[in-house]
């Protein structure tokens, strides 16, 4: 065989085992799927490396998501920048907007989120999530601020000698208004008869009957009712029922909270503001609520709301980025993505990195096509050369 053509024939196979070589080693990184047995014997590098591995690469891949791609202070960080925080608030103002501008009424709204029977179960347990809120809270507040024993004067607003003077003052004025209203009423002039008729009646004896005869009561009355409007508008009533006022107003300024409900309820003080709070409609209230359009709500409201974006955004975040390393805690990053990976079909993983790296696989493929023509090249004139 002359030189020559044993130094190409020396590249040619060379270079072809070379190609072979990697193009197999590559194709072994996913081939075979399945270990394969001869008999009792285990054929060496089978499966391939990718679905032998498969158990420590999800391993190694959640362990390296968690602790270097997605971390608890990297979340944390993403979420404080100006940017991330200006999508947000503009997410809420265009919220906002469509709201303002919506045509829905709040039951419309909300059978588009929950079905008719989970809306009314809803609003049953909102109500009574409300109530029960409530009721704790004032129990709590009664408890806190002493409520039962502080006196009635600390509660009101302005009580002060002199505001109780005026108070009394207006108090009488229009307590005595609502009486004479009274007696010039129908009912109040049968009242008036009644009573005329019974002091007749009571007086007895020769006095008591030439009343009887004499005295017609319908003009007993026309008579008195002039002199008790006047009496009853006189300073003197005004006067002496503004002081009898003031001074009941100042009897129960000192006493205890607690004790003046009871006085007046002839119940234990928590427990009848308790039964009154039960007793709210807020079933009643929620119901109306359902044909309220959803533009009337936030209308009114949209200038303030709009002003109120950014400081409610900066606290959702503040309180996410604190929930956070709880959040990540609870959801196991590292044991979420090793059991993601293992699901993940190795034909599906194979295409995935063929399409991104099947360039580079080539390359390497003819890289050792090269690489062997070059050995050959190298063998064939060493060879030639010791003769």
């Amino acid at each position: 065989m002359p030189d020559w053509l044993y130094v190409v024939v020396s590249i040619v196979v060379a270079a072809f085992v070379g190609g072979v070589t990697n193009h197999f080693a590559i194709k072994m990184l996913f081939h075979p799927r399945n270990p394969i047995h001869i008999g009792k014997f285990h054929v060496p590098f089978t499966p391939g490396l990718i679905p032998k591995r498969r158990d420590d690469i999800a391993e190694s891949l959640g362990q390296v998501v968690a602790e270097y791609l997605v971390t608890a202070e990297g979340l944390q960080e993403t979420i404080q920048r100006p940017v991330f925080r200006n999508k947000v608030e503009d997410t809420l103002l265009g919220f906002v907007d469509r709201i303002g501008s919506s045509e829905l009424t709040v039951r419309q709204a909300a059978l588009r989120v929950w079905s008719e029977a989970e809306f009314e179960a809803l609003k049953s347990r909102l109500a009574a999530g409300i109530r029960e809120t409530a009721l704790r809270g004032f129990a709590r507040l009664w408890e806190h601020a002493d409520l039962s024993s502080l006196p009635v004067k600390r509660l009101v607003p302005g009580w002060s000698e002199g505001n109780r003077k005026a108070w009394s003052a207006a108090l009488a004025v229009a307590l005595l208004g609502v009486v004479e209203e009274e007696l010039l009423s129908a009912g109040g002039q049968r009242m008036l008869s009644k009573m005329a008729a019974g002091m007749m009646d009571k007086a007895g004896g020769f006095l008591g009957t030439m009343a009887a005869i004499f005295m017609d009561e319908d003009k007993l009355v026309q008579k008195m009712t002039p002199a008790l409007v006047q009496a009853l508008r006189g300073e003197e009533a005004v006067n002496k029922t503004a002081q009898a006022i003031e001074s009941r107003l100042e009897l129960y300024g000192e006493k205890p909270v607690a004790e003046l409900l009871a006085l007046l309820t002839g119940e234990e003080a928590l427990g009848w503001l308790g039964g009154k709070l039960e007793q709210l409609p807020l079933e009643r209230w929620l119901e109306q609520a359902d044909n309220i359009p959803l533009r009337s709500l936030v209308e009114p409201w949209k200038m303030q709301i709009a002003a109120f974006v950014p400081a409610l955004t900066e606290r959702l975040l503040r309180l996410v980025a604190k929930g956070i390393p709880t959040a990540m805690q609870a959801v196991d990053l590292p044991g979420l993505v090793e059991e993601q990976v293992q699901k993940f079909p190795v034909e599906r993983l194979e295409e995935v990195i063929l399409s991104v790296s099947g360039k580079e696989f080539r390359a390497i493929t003819w890289l050792g096509v090269l690489l062997g023509g070059i050995i050959g090249l190298f063998q064939s004139l060493l060879l030639l050369w010791m003769g």
